[in-house]
């Protein structure tokens, strides 16, 4: 009885010593796997393991990271092959583009017929809307192009809000539009590029000239440790599903005034942002659109 007793302790001492053994084990890949998923290290798992199952475990692991990377890498091989052809297209474009203008140009000076100038202001109309598109397109490309590179800096939100809201005034004049403005007292600074944050603001606003269903309201407001810029306008039409697509390409939720837009105009404000490491984001609340820029605080 008691040789039974001696027996079964030493047995139970051995799978004890075991399990700590195989959780230590466990530790150590968890440890290994958690530091390449951080970045902190290249190296993957190492197969030195004590236990023969774990060992084999760790190598179909390293199967798996090896596929992940390659597929990955052909990914954005293509996602940038993609965009280098769309780049080129919009570019070979513009030249026989900006042709037809001219040439629609001298048309205008030759017709004196009304119904031939009324046919030739159709064609330059959807002339320049195309242009405006190439234009928006190829810049799209550039802009979200691995080797395009901001100038990022301390720049004074506040200041580039009130210089492009004077020089869109006239613009919400001739809309109807009467926004209403509420800016700091003090200066507000930010990191970014200052060409991409003008662009940003103007694409904004010039979303809610065409697309507002009543009042627009402008804001600038500083929180503890980022600043928004927030452009709100009424809509009747717009709906929670749409919300989720504003910032794909191409997408216009009033296809009834699709004639004004390229729907690029919000891809590139988020392209912009995610390279100045801020965010956008949009909200539908009681008939109001909000669409909300944020960066963090650029201290002195």
């Amino acid at each position: 009885m008691v040789l039974l007793m001696g027996i079964f302790v030493l047995i139970s001492i051995i799978l004890i010593i075991q399990l700590l053994a195989l959780r230590k084990e466990l530790k150590k890949m968890r440890t290994q796997l958690r530091e390449y998923n951080m970045g902190i290290t290249n190296k993957k798992i190492d197969v030195a393991f004590i236990d023969k199952e774990i060992e084999n475990l760790g190598m179909e692991i390293n199967h798996l990271i090896d596929r992940y990377t390659a597929a990955n890498r052909s990914r954005l091989r293509v996602v940038e092959e993609h965009r280098q052809t769309n780049a080129n297209i919009s570019h070979d474009l513009k030249t026989p583009l900006t042709s037809i203008l001219g040439y629609i140009q001298l048309a205008e000076e030759e017709i004196t017929t009304e119904e031939g100038k009324e046919l030739l202001n159709v064609a330059k109309e959807r002339a320049k809307r195309l242009e405006h598109l190439l234009k928006d397109f190829f810049e799209l490309s550039i802009f979200e192009s691995s080797d395009h590179q901001l100038k990022l800096e301390r720049l004074n939100i506040k200041e580039l809000t009130i210089e492009r809201l004077m020089n869109v005034y006239d613009e919400f004049q001739k809309h109807g539009l009467e926004p209403v403005i509420k800016l700091p007292d003090e200066d507000l600074y930010i990191t970014g590029d200052s060409s991409a944050i003008t662009r940003v603001i103007d694409n904004l606003l010039s979303n809610a000239m065409k697309y507002a269903d009543g009042n627009v309201w402008i804001r600038l407001e500083e929180f503890d440790t980022t600043i928004r810029f927030i452009i709100q306008n009424d809509t009747k039409s717009l709906k929670e599903e749409d919300v989720e697509q504003l910032f794909d390409r191409f997408y216009m939720a009033n296809r009834a005034r699709s004639g004004k837009s390229t729907g690029l105009g919000l891809s590139i404000v988020k392209s912009f942002m995610e390279k100045m490491n801020g965010s956008v984001s949009a909200e539908l609340e009681h008939g109001k659109l909000s669409i909300v820029c944020e960066w963090i605080t650029a201290k002195d």
